[in-house]
């Protein structure tokens, strides 16, 4: 008696703590949203509204994540928690596109570094999106699957291309704010390979265990991620702050001093 006592208080406990993990995904995603589009409308002068747009796609796609995960948990839905698990392929697919059109910014159209025309992308996107809903509303197990290899696809994309980045716009706050959200990326590349090697091996405890740590580190270096966007923002703030700024005039500047 007292064992499955025990037992019904440790999956009480487990299921309270994904609970409030999904929680901190969702929170984080929406806060670096918030913060996100505040820094390219009244911080960026010349933003590039696809990169940008792409990369609030990802980061809106985490917030579905996490919503869905709560709700699925909440009615015990199991459509809910296979389109939270979808969610996650789009998260890293987007932000992967959006990290790559940062790469490529700064640069003009006959100097341009890519290797396939853009229209591709909008390929690729069409045709995940096309495999997710056909798995989800036909064949649950090709969902599996398209995540399996998105995951994989997407990571790697994604890594490359943050590199590249962050190399070219190094001293920038592209170069900041890319720094700050890879580690969520690989996190969530790494939620998803522990639950599907979980689900082949049969070791649900080590599942629950790795899938709690890495998608409460997922919400952390989401809320780092908006932390860093704010203080570029603070920054450029502080440069027409008037209590560290004096007005000056021509009239007050030393007649004596010159150039020379």
């Amino acid at each position: 008696m007292a064992s499955s006592q025990l037992s019904a208080h440790a999956a009480e406990t487990v299921a309270m703590v994904q609970g409030l993990a999904y929680s901190v995904v969702a929170v984080g995603s929406v806060v670096l949203l918030y913060y996100l589009l505040a820094y390219v409308r009244h911080v960026l002068a010349n933003p590039d509204d696809r990169s940008w747009l792409l990369l609030g796609v990802g980061i809106a796609a985490g917030a579905v994540y996490g919503v869905a995960g709560v709700a699925a948990m909440a009615t015990e839905s199991a459509w809910l928690g296979t389109f939270a698990e979808g969610a996650t392929l789009f998260f890293i697919l987007f932000a992967a596109l959006g990290i790559r059109q940062m790469y490529f910014m700064g640069y003009a159209d006959s100097e341009s570094p890519r290797a396939l025309p853009a229209w591709v992308d909008s390929l690729v996107i069409a045709g995940f999106v096309a495999s997710w809903w056909t798995g989800f509303l036909v064949e649950h197990q090709l969902i599996r699957l398209v995540v399996v290899v998105g995951w994989v696809g997407a990571s790697l994309w994604a890594l490359y291309y943050s590199v590249l980045a962050v190399r070219k716009h190094e001293g920038t706050s592209i170069a900041a704010l890319v720094r700050n959200l890879l580690p969520a990326i690989i996190a969530v590349a790494a939620v998803v390979f522990a639950d599907v090697l979980g689900t082949y091996a049969g070791v649900p405890a080590a599942v629950d265990a790795l899938w709690i740590v890495g998608t409460v580190l997922v919400g952390t270096f989401l809320f780092t991620t908006a932390i860093a966007i704010r203080q570029q923002g603070g920054e450029v703030e502080r440069m027409y702050d008037w209590t560290t700024w004096r007005e000056q005039t021509l009239e007050e500047v030393d007649p004596d001093y010159t150039d020379d």
